[in-house]
């Protein structure tokens, strides 16, 4: 019944799917074990269907190409994957609903722990990772906060982390030091070096305003800094508002920083926004340390360093408690999550935290470092940071929004922080919203 009602929801989209393929699948049926190549009786070589929303070569996909032609190897070639990339997210997750209506789902998919991915839990499409990981006693081979990012908030878990990351202010050391400004360690200092900086002449912070995500990490983090993760927990299920005092300080926090971005930051894209920071055309620029290979040479140079998201008077979360994540997940169809797929995602669990980090990247799978790969020294600093997070870490506010919810504040948020709209007009476009859908 709740597959069926999972794909009257999605009517159009499988209509669409089977007048493209030219199939009867009834909607929201599980792909069939032919079309995936399991259990096929023209073919004895077990293919594998990854649908993937990941840079095509960045370091995820070169990692687990890998290590799938590493595993195909050692089946004699009677094993393979088949990895279709959509990296932009809207587009991948019209595509995702539309094969999953039609009864295509892939073998594999990736998806963040939001509303969609628990309508697709509910109507029993995915296997429970969490489950999977402890009858195997490899639970424990992961970082805790890797596998909680992955956690909805009754502590259940669907995905699988592939990634693993610490997000942080990189700030311009000349700047600070010729504009008589230190790190600040608190939110209301570093409003103050943000005041001083822009009084002369300098540019705070760049920021990527076309992809929305960073500026809407601004607008969460005074709420983390007060209640942890609570605050946004309670807005999506309707029992918080915007205009509560938490909700109102958050938006007038953005209206407050907002003055303090690159001018037109509602139209600079994530190149830009890093290139201003690099160039030193802006003094500050908020990102994870996924970027921390484009910022190494300037590192090396003292040019730039980085702090953590500041603290607070009466603060919840302590200094060491940031935004930390793993990343979209990978997640599996119950369909066809047989013996032979079992194995190939222990494989990936036993190799791929020495073959990930040594592309320079943090692994959510506990690993030694290899010894024959020289790491940097900005490398070993974060990782020795990721060791000392709290427990406490901001999780992105567009995984707990519904879509249409998530779209209304992402658009309003960047008229507020440019000063084109008013802090209680924000207030209640976004109230709005969430009383419209929430369930």
């Amino acid at each position: 019944m709740k597959k069926r009602m999972l794909a009257i929801v999605l009517t159009a989209a499988a209509m669409l799917t089977m007048a493209a393929c030219g199939q009867g699948t009834p909607s929201g049926s599980p792909s069939g074990a032919s079309e995936n190549g399991k259990g096929n009786a023209d073919s004895d070589v077990t293919v594998v269907k990854w649908f993937a929303s990941r840079p095509v070569d960045g370091e995820i996909d070169l990692t687990m190409r890998e290590i799938a032609e590493q595993y195909g190897k050692e089946k004699g070639g009677k094993w393979k994957i088949e990895v279709e990339t959509t990296a932009d997210r809207p587009s991948y997750l019209q595509k995702l609903k539309t094969l999953i209506a039609g009864g295509q789902m892939p073998d594999i998919i990736d998806i963040d722990a939001d509303p969609y991915c628990q309508e697709l839990v509910d109507a029993g499409y995915l296997v429970d990772v969490k489950k999977f990981l402890q009858d195997e006693g490899l639970y424990d081979r992961f970082y805790p906060t890797a596998l909680r990012y992955q956690e909805f908030t009754d502590g259940s878990m669907y995905t699988l982390p592939l990634e693993y990351h610490v997000e942080m202010i990189w700030y311009n050391k000349d700047i600070f030091k010729e504009n008589g400004v230190e790190v600040p360690k608190t939110m209301d200092e570093w409003l103050d070096v943000c005041r001083n900086l822009k009084d002369n002449g300098i540019t705070p912070i760049s920021v990527d305003g076309i992809d929305r995500w960073p500026v809407q990490r601004y607008i969460a983090m005074m709420p983390f800094r007060m209640t942890g993760n609570e605050y946004i927990i309670n807005l999506r299920d309707g029992k918080a508002s915007m205009g509560d005092e938490t909700g109102r300080q958050a938006v007038e926090f953005l209206q407050e920083i907002g003055q303090y971005f690159n001018e037109g930051f509602g139209a600079t894209d994530y190149a830009t926004a890093q290139s201003m920071f690099l160039d030193g055309k802006s003094a500050m620029y908020y990102i994870g340390d996924w970027e921390q290979a484009a910022m190494l040479e300037a590192y090396n140079a003292g040019k730039v360093d980085y702090f953590y998201l500041p603290t607070a008077e009466g603060a919840k979360t302590g200094a060491n408690e940031f935004c930390v994540n793993s990343g979209i997940g990978m997640a599996f169809n119950t369909q066809t999550f047989d013996a032979k797929t079992k194995d190939f995602i222990k494989y990936v669990i036993e190799n791929y935290g020495k073959i990930y980090a040594g592309r320079m990247q943090m692994s959510p799978i506990k690993t030694e470092l290899p010894g024959d790969i020289q790491f940097t020294d900005l490398y070993l600093r974060i990782r020795e940071d990721m060791e000392k997070t709290g427990e406490n870490f901001l999780k992105p506010w567009d995984t707990y929004l519904d879509v249409d919810t998530n779209t209304v504040m992402q658009d309003n948020m960047l008229l507020l922080a440019a000063g084109d709209m008013t802090v209680d007009d924000f207030i209640k476009i976004v109230d709005d919203a969430i009383a419209s859908n929430v369930k």
